[in-house]
């Protein structure tokens, strides 16, 4: 992660709550939350490859269907540096079942990129790399 200039505290949290809210819609199949975490532009990269734009990010969530439900997804270790407008972030992803059996179904690491407009902090870019136990 590219060391950026120091940013406040407040910044740090709200970007946490915004990463918070992204797993909570996904758990709870809120596709309208999940989009108001995005840029109108964003992109995300993962394992079902790259969506970018408004359109294809409701593509990517309809894709995910079967692989959210039912599921918890935990966010942790943040890593986070910016300059108020701009910022990086670097945190863990956990996902449980919360179903069947309470276990660890995959974990992984998110590369995020985000900008402040309008006063609240938005994803331009997640990239997520599930870790290599996880991969199919």
């Amino acid at each position: 992660m590219q060391r950026l200039v120091e940013m406040k505290f407040e910044d740090k949290l709200e970007i946490q709550e915004l990463t918070s809210r992204y797993a909570n819609a996904m758990d709870d199949t809120d596709l309208e939350s999940w989009m108001a975490t995005w840029d109108a532009n964003g992109l995300w990269k993962g394992g079902l490859g790259e969506f970018q734009g408004a359109d294809k990010l409701r593509e990517l969530f309809a894709a995910l269907g079967e692989r959210i439900k039912n599921r918890r997804h935990v966010m942790t270790n943040f890593v986070i540096e910016g300059d108020g407008v701009r910022a990086e972030q670097r945190c863990y992803m956990l996902v449980f079942d919360r179903v069947s059996e309470a276990r660890l179904i995959a974990s992984g690491v998110y590369n995020d990129r985000l900008i402040k407009t309008g006063g609240a902090w938005k994803f331009l870019e997640r990239q997520v790399a599930l870790d290599p136990s996880f991969r199919p």
